[in-house]
Order: C-alpha cells, then structure tokens, then sequence
C-alpha cells in the first residue's frame, strides 16, 4: 500500500514541478523590469491582481451606464413622437365628432341635419 501512496506523491510533485518553475520564470522575467525583488513581487502580486479587477469592474460599470443613457435618450425621443402623434389624433378627433362635420358626412346618405329642438313624448298613463 505505501508504494503506491508513494508513486501519487511522485507524480503530483512532477506534475506541479513545470508550474512552479513557469510561475517562477514568469516572476523572473517582470523583476527584470520593475524595481522590486521577487519577494516583494510575491507579496504584492494579491494587491496588483485586485486593482486590475477592480479596474475591469469599473470600465464595465462605466460602459453600462453609457449604454443606458444612449437607450434613455432614444426613449425620450421616441416618447415625444408618440406624444405629438396623440395630440395631432387626437385633434383631428375632435374636430370630426363636431356636429358641423357629422352633418357633412353624412350628407350622401340623405340624413339632414335638425334645424328644430327635439322634444319629449310622454304617454299618459291608464287610469284604472
């Protein structure tokens, strides 16, 4: 049984050997370049991942909302059209349903326009 416990622990160490050594060569190469030393590169490696995905959520954030005011403003637009089309129907309406006008219209058809109030007819109830 230990010998194969100790052939997994054989191969975990070989399979994480090439990543270490990437990482360390990785962190060889920016030390190169920046003031720091591979420690202080170790430590503040958190630090620099955090402001950079800070900075990602930030430019995201900021290009919603850039997004939302382009679709706001084109619904303003959009609700002043509908608004003017309501007020111009609206109008046109009104001004068919005048009594002037229904006359007009139904002209053709033979129907004349009163010229004398209407009035009531009442029915005399039967008195028994």
């Amino acid at each position: 049984m230990n010998q194969f416990r100790k052939n997994i622990e054989t191969e975990t160490n070989e399979t994480k050997a090439p990543v270490n050594a990437a990482a360390d060569e990785a962190i060889k190469k920016a030390t190169e370049f920046t003031f720091l030393d591979k420690e202080t590169l170790n430590k503040a490696l958190p630090a620099i991942i955090f402001c950079v995905v800070i900075a990602i959520v930030y430019i995201s954030l900021s290009h919603f909302h850039v997004k939302s005011l382009k679709k706001k403003a084109e619904l303003k637009t959009e609700l002043n059209e509908l608004r003017s089309e309501y007020i111009t129907v609206k109008s046109s309406l009104m001004k068919k349903s005048s009594q002037s006008e229904v006359a007009k219209d139904l002209m053709p058809e033979g129907v004349k326009e009163l010229r004398t109030p209407p009035f009531i007819i009442l029915k005399e109830k039967n008195k028994k």
